[in-house]
């Protein structure tokens, strides 16, 4: 991957957010896992040509600042402990930030938005979480607990004293148990994973499979009810579907009137670094993208 520097920053920074390759042949790490099959593979084949800009990777820096900074062990901890297991042809790696023998607990660490703890976002921490207490179990250890400590990077005091249901510190812990249910359903996880990568590994970028709306962090498109003169939505009038929003306007009667607030795949259009090579974000997202600019 290219790192560019177009605003001409020390060149210290530059170094802090250049990255290797994350994985090697036949390796996919955790955190890989939780991306979709096209994005995994079209990373891979479009490394060397990939760009992104240093002032982009603000928060990337700031998070590897915390975790360096957390590299600590105590009496019957290790940190940042590299495991992986074989499954399938594909070996499946993790890099623990923090796991206590004793209290058998992995701990991991998070930079993250205030919105991630308000809404509990937290389906990718623990499929993140459970691939790691997976990896522990197969290499001979024992977990009962994941924990998540987010270090919420715009927490705001003022919301806190305002909202008792914002967090009310700049820090939120995030834990759950490791149960043997959870441990089957990661391991079909991982296997359903590794069987779509390898099924779609040899197509050309085009052909393999796109990925699902949950992986591209859609959001529907949302139909607004609204009144003439006033800005936002009426409550309990933003509708899932049209008709549903039509059938509103029809009983509230003259004077209301229906916004429509277009869907979007947030990851595709922010958070990816191989969409120009992929055809799915050019044939949905960057078309609309210019129809809304026209």
């Amino acid at each position: 991957m290219v790192i560019t520097n177009k605003m001409n920053l020390p060149e210290a920074l530059v170094k802090a957010v250049s990255i290797r390759r994350h994985n090697d042949p036949g390796r996919l790490s955790a955190t890989t896992l939780l991306n979709g099959t096209k994005q995994i593979l079209l990373t891979d084949r479009h490394w060397d040509n990939l760009e992104d800009d240093v002032a982009n990777r603000f928060w990337a820096i700031i998070g590897t600042v915390a975790h360096k900074a957390l590299e600590h062990e105590g009496e019957h901890e290790f940190a940042e402990e590299f495991v992986s297991y074989e499954i399938d042809g594909i070996t499946v790696t993790g890099r623990i930030d923090l796991y206590n023998m004793k209290d058998e607990i992995i701990t991991d660490y998070k930079t993250n938005s205030v919105y991630k703890i308000k809404f509990r976002d937290f389906g990718d921490w623990e499929l993140q979480g459970m691939m790691y207490a997976w990896l522990l179990i197969k290499n001979g250890f024992k977990v009962k607990t994941c924990r998540f400590v987010s270090l919420i990077k715009d927490h705001s005091k003022r919301d806190a004293k305002r909202d008792p249901f914002y967090p009310q510190q700049p820090m939120y812990v995030y834990e759950f148990d490791v149960t043997q249910e959870r441990l089957e359903r990661i391991e079909k996880f991982i296997k359903d994973k590794i069987a779509d990568y390898k099924a779609n590994r040899e197509k050309s970028d085009d052909e393999i499979t796109p990925c699902t709306p949950k992986e591209r962090w859609d959001k529907p498109t949302k139909y607004a009810v609204k009144k003439e003169g006033r800005k936002s939505a009426l409550t309990g009038g933003v509708k899932d579907s049209l008709e549903d929003a039509e059938q509103m306007v029809k009983d509230l009667g003259k004077g209301h009137y229906i916004e429509t607030r277009p869907g979007e795949s947030v990851r595709c259009q922010d958070y990816c670094s191989c969409c120009e090579f992929c055809n799915y974000y050019r044939e949905n997202v960057a078309t609309a993208e210019d129809e809304a600019a026209a």
